[in-house]
């Protein structure tokens, strides 16, 4: 059975990079009917923020993405927080150094720093014997120093091996070991590093395919000799490719949210908003997110995450990095919003369309079937909504101005009288029998029923407005720009 997982450290909020190697986990997850197992990284205690695990379910809950096995789901290969397998990390490390593949290292940070200082320095096989470790001492003097002073645990890397390893998307990589350190697998605190503790989560959770980011690459030789060291085979790896900033120039960043209006993150972190707050819906997101460095959801796009597993493919992956374009994901929802059953859109955003449903009871679900084909973005609901929902408040002077220059407002004070007297499908065909019979401009006439409505000339169609608020609502607002007017 395939089995996959996504494994983020709880170290603050996961923006869409992360997004997308949960999402590209779980598409295959879905097409292979495999599992999907959610496990935190959170080894590195300096670096943990408050809150950070909960948003990571909270991410995943709100696109849907279901977890088979977690930190709160449980399992059959627990426990899924990382700090909690102190005793299997023991266990596996101290394999390693009995069979000789790890070693201990009393070298220093200081001692360390120093020897950096000299260009290329790398600890390997070519210089651990100038440094205090267990290779280099005698079993006394090791076992002397583990008890004096602090200690890490390193892999042994045999210098000039050439080493084969493979990624399903860049092919057979070829590294010669001379270039590769003894990494750390055990840190001081006695708990494992990202190297040591991944390959021996992933062998004992039985994952099958790892799909993860493309900064994990460099790592991908030193993995292999941890899997080997230990006689395990190695799961297929693909790495994604870095998601860029709009101009291609560097990786997306925070920074560049900001300074151009979108996020990174999928949902409010503190007080930094989302593509969630900005307006995008969350099929929308993952829709424009799988495109992020892949061509299977390019055309006719799927925005269901059921359908899209069907064409996800790993086969589409590129290899090149992604470019962000929040125009691009805009242009996906205001399609997705056009399309979208009015009454499930309702439902799912409750708080846009709550005032709306108070005021037009009988008529808020043909009010937004018609809106949601002229916005873009969640958050633009709040202002077209607005004319069905309160009178304007403030007119556009300029276009009252051009009006008056044109009729008068005794002439203007007509459209009372019409409309009263009208039923909702006859308002404009008596309008323009007025406009005839006193030789008025029907365009102005009509400009000005729109501004007493909207308070400016945009909006939907002036005889749908009328027919949803209706002929009182109408009436108030066309007195009250009348009245403001006779005042100036």
């Amino acid at each position: 059975m395939v089995r996959v997982r996504f494994a983020p450290s709880p170290t603050g909020p996961i923006h869409i990079g992360g997004v997308r190697t949960a999402l590209y986990n779980y598409l295959f997850k879905l097409k292979k009917k495999g599992k999907f197992i959610l496990r935190l990284e959170d080894t590195d205690e300096s670096r943990k923020v408050v809150g950070a695990e909960k948003y990571i379910y909270d991410v995943l809950d709100y696109y849907k993405i279901k977890v088979d096995e977690g930190p709160r789901e449980g399992g059959g290969f627990g426990p899924y927080r990382q700090s909690e397998r102190r005793k299997v990390y023991n266990k596996y490390i101290n394999l390693l150094i009995e069979n000789g593949a790890a070693y201990y290292c009393y070298t220093s940070r200081e001692e360390l720093l120093q020897a950096r200082v000299k260009k290329d320095f790398s600890y390997n096989s070519k210089t651990r014997m100038k440094f205090k470790n267990s290779l280099s001492l005698d079993k006394e003097e090791s076992l002397s120093l583990m008890k004096k002073q602090k200690y890490v645990v390193r892999l042994k890397v045999d210098g000039n091996i050439k080493l084969r390893v493979t990624d399903l998307l860049r092919g057979t990589i070829t590294v010669n070991s001379n270039n590769l350190e003894d990494k750390i697998l055990m840190k001081e605190d006695g708990l494992p590093t990202y190297h040591f503790a991944n390959v021996v989560d992933d062998h004992l959770m039985k994952i099958t395919t790892i799909i993860r980011g493309e900064e994990w690459l460099p790592s991908l030789p030193i993995h292999k000799l941890i899997y080997d060291a230990f006689g395990w085979d190695m799961p297929s790896t693909v790495h994604l490719p870095l998601i860029l900033n709009p101009s291609g120039s560097g990786k997306l960043s925070k920074r560049d949210a900001l300074q151009n209006n979108y996020s990174i993150f999928p949902i409010k972190w503190g007080e930094l908003d989302g593509l969630k707050e900005k307006g995008l819906l969350p099929d929308v997101q993952l829709a424009y997110i799988s495109q992020l460095g892949s061509s299977f959801n390019s055309e006719n796009i799927e925005l269901d995450i059921n359908k899209m597993s069907k064409k996800f493919n790993l086969s589409a992956l590129q290899k090149g990095g992604a470019r962000f374009d929040f125009d691009k994901a805009k242009s996906i929802n205001q399609k997705g919003l056009s399309e979208i059953n009015t009454q499930f859109l309702m439902s799912e955003h409750p708080r846009i369309f709550k005032k709306l449903e108070l005021a037009l009871p009988d008529q808020a679900d043909k009010v937004v079937d018609l809106i949601k084909t002229r916005v873009t973005l969640l958050t633009d609901f709040d202002l077209e909504l607005k004319t069905f929902i309160v009178d304007p408040v403030d007119f556009d002077e300029s276009v009252s101005s051009r009006i008056l220059n044109s009729i008068s407002i005794v002439d203007l004070s007509l459209l009372k009288s019409c409309i009263q007297q009208s039923t909702n499908d006859s308002i404009k065909d008596d309008i323009y029998r007025i406009s005839v019979e006193r030789k008025l401009n029907f365009g102005k006439l009509m400009q000005f029923l729109r501004l007493s409505l909207v308070g400016n000339l945009s909006g939907p169609d002036v005889f749908f407005i009328i027919k949803m608020v209706g002929k009182n609502v109408t009436l108030r607002r066309l007195n009250l720009l009348l009245e403001k007017l006779k005042k100036q």
